[in-house]
């Protein structure tokens, strides 16, 4: 490999600047949003947060608490890639924990 690089030692190449085009024709997707449906993506359901100290953490025992920010009866947030894009209510779905949305969020602009 190494006679082979001696051989075709790099060149530079170089690009000429593009312009910005104005946007025209049709959108990436064109009403075919069914290419997105096999898009696999994090969800997050966010119930709330605590700020502790890291020796109150190490301290903590079996039925201990955490008293997280938010109210019983607020709303928790379902987070898409970082974005919050719904809020719901915790449900239990048999043994497991789900979300019921009560809220959509508004298209981002």
């Amino acid at each position: 490999m190494a006679e082979n690089k001696a051989q075709h030692p790099p060149q530079l190449i170089e690009l000429s600047e593009m312009k910005a085009q104005p946007a025209g024709g049709a959108s990436a997707f064109s009403g075919n949003i069914g290419l997105l449906h096999g898009v696999k993506v994090k969800v997050e359901v966010v119930v709330g947060e605590v700020q502790t100290t890291l020796g109150e953490l190490m301290n903590l025992k079996e039925s201990a608490v955490l008293k997280i920010d938010r109210p019983v009866d607020s709303a928790i947030d379902v987070i898409v890639e970082g974005n919050v894009v719904a809020r719901g209510e915790l449900v239990a779905v048999g043994d497991n924990f789900g979300i019921r949305i009560t809220e959509i969020a508004a298209p981002a602009k």
